[in-house]
């Protein structure tokens, strides 16, 4: 039984009121405040700075230093430029090369001499036969002759042997940074590290030639980007080491750029006695039917074909050597070389591979070759003649030969644009007057 709390005993009253007073103050007391944390000073930020270059020539670090901010606007990582370019300096072999042009030009048949040899040929159809599934696999897929693509394959480096070892980046930055092939060569640098960045490749195997082209079919880094091909199915693009992956990157490269299937290059034709040469132009295209109106034949003298099919004259070595007729094809091979000579050797090797026989005309093998001097002679006595050729670079291009042609139809000669050192005396006797 409990006891109010008035009956409790005064003591009792009052040790009880205590307890009730030290547990309220208990309650409500606030608890300590934790100490304030400790501030620390924040870090400074340190930006990682690109790297100085200190290759020893001062117009290259520099052309370095802009590349590198404008390879980053492109979508380079700096980690991908720093390792390409990682102790680069220019190579004065290369240098030397991108500074001198050759005195003299060789004449086309001895250029064809070393294209189109019996070794060559020999060679090619032996890499004909070695890889005949994958050449004829490809030709199905391309719709591009396997002769055709062994052909360049054996130009541009002798069927793998001759590659290049110049290391790609110091090539292209030795050619970009100052010379006649800047312009060419800036692009092609950045598109070679654009290549190293995805294709993860090591830098010991980008090599090439020390105009920058690489691998067995000799591709620049802009043309590996637009063209190249997985030949071999392995999931990656090797150019050096899979002659897969690179005739499957020279089809594509001509299948785009508008190779027609089944269509001949062109070939050996014979012209008739009295044929008008100023016909005779690689922009001037005829029916065969009506190149066969108009006398020419065949290189074994027959009749050619009632054909509607457009081809070209070509006369490489001018009235005195062969002609031949082209067909569009050979202007797509122009597109993978823009030299007339290397087409000519393209299609040539090709047919003595399939197993046609050399040209059947001779070339004129006693012509020399002009030197730069000359050429530049020859543009000036023109012009001092009347017939513009354009600048007097040396080059004869096709102001020149059009200007040639000019001269020799006023003056009862053919009119085949070739310019040769019996012409050059005349020319010289005429400005002298």
């Amino acid at each position: 039984m409990k006891l109010p709390f008035r009956s409790w005993p005064p003591v009792t009253r009052l040790a009880a009121l205590s307890g009730c007073l030290m547990a309220v103050a208990c309650a409500v007391a606030p608890r300590p405040t934790p100490p304030a944390p400790r501030l620390e000073a924040p870090r400074a930020v340190i930006p990682i700075a690109p790297p100085q270059f200190d290759s020893g020539d001062s117009k290259f670090d520099a052309f370095l230093m802009a590349a590198r901010t404008q390879a980053l606007a492109q979508g380079i990582t700096p980690e991908t430029f720093d390792r390409a370019t990682a102790g680069l300096k220019p190579i004065p072999e290369i240098l030397n090369m991108n500074a001198n042009q050759p005195e003299f030009s060789r004449p086309v048949w001895r250029y064809l001499d070393s294209a189109v040899s019996a070794r060559r040929i020999g060679r090619g159809q032996a890499m004909l036969e070695r890889y005949g599934e994958v050449l004829d696999r490809i030709e199905a897929q391309s719709g591009v002759a396997k002769e055709i693509l062994v052909a360049i394959w054996g130009m541009e480096t002798d069927y793998g042997a001759t590659e290049g070892s110049f290391p790609l980046f110091a090539a292209l930055a030795t050619l970009a940074y100052e010379g006649p092939r800047a312009d060419y060569a800036r692009p092609e640098f950045f598109a070679a590290l654009k290549i190293y960045q995805q294709q993860n490749y090591a830098l010991g195997e980008m090599t090439g030639s020390w105009a920058g082209a690489f691998g067995q079919t000799q591709f620049t880094p802009t043309t590996f980007l637009k063209f190249a091909a997985d030949g071999d199915g392995d999931g990656r693009i090797d150019l050096w080491q899979s002659p897969a992956d690179a005739l499957a990157s020279a089809a594509r490269l001509l299948t785009e750029r508008g190779w027609k299937t089944g269509a001949p290059w062109g070939y050996e034709v014979r012209l008739p006695r009295h044929f008008a040469y100023e016909l005779a132009d690689a922009e001037t295209s005829k029916p065969v039917s009506a190149w066969r109106r108009l006398g020419v034949k065949t290189a074994a003298g027959h009749r050619l074909p009632p054909s509607d099919e457009e081809a070209a004259i070509y006369l490489p070595a001018g009235a005195r050597g062969p002609a031949f007729f082209l067909f569009p094809n050979f202007r797509v091979i122009l597109k993978y070389n823009n030299a007339a000579s290397y087409a000519l050797a393209v299609g040539l090797l090709a047919d003595r591979m399939a197993g046609a026989g050399p040209v059947k005309h001779d070339w004129p093998l006693g012509e020399r070759p002009l030197s730069r001097d000359e050429r530049i002679s020859f543009q000036q006595d023109l012009a001092k003649l009347g017939f513009d050729p354009g600048p007097a670079d040396g080059i004869l291009g096709r102001g020149t030969r059009a200007a040639l042609r000019r001269y020799q139809k006023a003056h009862g000669l053919p009119a085949d644009g070739f310019p040769t050192a019996e012409l050059l005396a005349a020319l010289d006797r005429a400005a002298a007057n």
